[in-house]
């Protein structure tokens, strides 16, 4: 479907809709994205996949709506034809992507992260299953994870980074096997691309793009914050997650894995778009991350 004929199935389904300007701001894997006026998100997904992971994030944000955050989540609107979903339509949040902590007042910020992932992560497991929000970061996941890092980046690497990367994964993977950690709904790519900050309000104003939402490890919802603004910001943020789980624990699990895995995502994505991978930034960044565990 191209954009006229996009623009043709809204004004059907929306007669009052009146489009002045259409942008297309994406056009990744998963789905097409197109912004209406500089005021509505439209998301057409690709494949049937797709469709039901979208109609899965929709009951979510509903579950997110009915409680009263002081960050904005989209609000879902769905639109059929003949019974089959085609896209979704949400007002958009006013913000930019959140880059550079120095943006904000950490404090501040602290407060309203830690809120918000208490609400979502208290959200009703069970239910969330029933409509079909999945398990992405299995073991298996991360065992296949690790074989094509070993496969496409080792390669490249010293013996002595090899060693660095094999640690990495290694105390990961053996320890996920001896614990089975409580899992909770998670936003699942909680970093500054997807966190909108508002600079008339001097706030947080949205979070978006919940395709990656799932049952997993509440833990992984805090590997951005490590990844992108250190320990201590992280350790900020925790003070204000009100959920009943060892905060120590957790806080080991994102400094010595999920807030390092970042890299090895960067480094797959450079390596399968056929780009030199610059290890030494990311090599650098794991051990200074590391140093200050």
């Amino acid at each position: 479907m191209d954009v006229n004929a996009r623009k043709h199935f809204l004004l059907n389904v929306m007669p009052a809709l009146s489009i002045e300007s259409i942008e297309e701001i994406s056009r990744g894997w998963d789905h097409d994205i197109i912004i209406i006026n500089q005021s509505y998100v439209s998301r057409f997904p690709k494949k049937k996949e797709g469709l039901h992971r979208l109609e899965t994030e929709a009951y979510l944000l509903s579950k997110l709506h009915e409680h009263n955050l002081s960050i904005q989540v989209p609000h879902y609107e769905l639109f059929y034809k003949e019974e089959r979903l085609v896209c979704s339509m949400h007002k958009k949040i006013d913000g930019e992507p959140l880059e550079k902590l120095e943006q904000l007042n950490s404090a501040e910020a602290a407060v309203q992260l830690g809120t918000f992932l208490t609400t979502l992560h208290t959200l009703n497991t069970e239910k969330l299953l029933q409509q079909g929000l999945k398990t992405i970061h299995t073991q298996r996941y991360w065992e296949n994870f690790y074989a094509e890092i070993t496969s496409k980046i080792s390669p490249f690497l010293r013996s002595s980074e090899q060693k660095e990367v094999r640690m990495i994964f290694n105390r990961f993977l053996s320890n996920r096997e001896k614990h089975m950690y409580p899992t909770a709904p998670i936003h699942g790519d909680l970093t500054g691309g997807n966190i909108l900050y508002n600079f008339a309000s001097k706030n947080i104003s949205g979070i978006i793009d919940f395709t990656d939402a799932q049952i997993s490890d509440p833990a992984f919802d805090f590997a951005g914050f490590y990844w992108e603004h250190g320990p201590q910001f992280t350790r900020e943020v925790l003070e204000h997650y009100q959920v009943s789980l060892p905060k120590e624990e957790l806080f080991h699990r994102v400094s010595a894995f999920y807030g390092l895995q970042p890299v090895f995502h960067e480094w797959l994505h450079t390596a399968n778009e056929k780009s030199d991978p610059n290890f030494e930034i990311g090599l650098d960044k794991l051990r200074r991350l590391q140093s200050l565990q």
